[in-house]
């Protein structure tokens, strides 16, 4: 078994602090717990204070056990969530696993290659200062990805002029889904937004991207 943590106890406290980090970040999306992310969070916490503590002069056979304890439970903790949350879960991609510090699972080296299926986006107004976003498949004309699809791109941005190209505008999310909602501040109500989408596959490759949407935001 590979052992996800370092061996290094100050390169460990990062790896902990950086992990409960990305994953409280990005609980909603990968409809994690939101307890399961502040439960983390704390047990992090209380790590780092008895780990700092257990410095220097301040270092007693009682404390350095005790830190010892909680680092052991904090790892069997975090080995739980990667199992229970993370490697069988869709939402995480595999530029994810790298931001979380971990392992890349064989299943991803056999991904499928670069996606050259390319959807049609649409855009509708689906309530105050609200779009929803659905890319159709071109072969099949419904919301299904195509076989060479682990998910889709959406990029999007506010501005007055269409950029060049996809690539120009600023905003991005990868969603396993075909469908995802753009939700504005009441300021931005009325102005133009424009969008765009690919095909991804689950090492981060695109594929060709979607007619480029303009819409005002309702």
């Amino acid at each position: 078994m590979v052992d996800i943590f370092p061996k290094r106890e100050a390169e460990l406290l990062e790896w902990f602090n950086n992990f409960s980090a990305v994953l409280t970040e990005h609980a909603s999306a990968w409809n994690i717990p939101a307890d399961v992310a502040s439960g983390l969070t704390a047990k992090v916490a209380a790590y780092e204070r008895i780990y700092e503590a257990a410095k220097g002069e301040n270092r007693t056979k009682a404390l350095m056990l005790e830190k010892n304890e909680t680092r052991d439970a904090l790892k069997s903790d975090l080995r739980n969530i990667k199992n229970k949350y993370i490697d069988y879960n869709d939402e995480v991609t595999v530029p994810d696993r790298e931001r979380l510090g971990l392992p890349l699972r064989n299943r991803h080296h056999r991904s499928k290659p670069k996606p050259v299926s390319r959807p049609t986006l649409e855009v509708l107004p689906t309530n105050n200062r609200q779009h929803t976003a659905i890319a159709i498949n071109q072969g099949t004309g419904k919301k299904t990805k195509p076989e060479d699809a682990y998910g889709v791109r959406y990029v999007w941005e506010i501005r007055d002029t269409a950029p060049a190209n996809a690539n120009e505008l600023r905003h991005s999310v990868f969603r396993r889904k075909t469908q995802e909602v753009f939700d504005y501040n009441e300021e931005d109500q009325w102005k133009k937004v424009f969008y765009a989408a690919c095909y991804e596959n689950a090492k981060g490759e695109t594929g060709p991207w979607s007619d480029m949407i303009e819409e005002i935001i309702p």
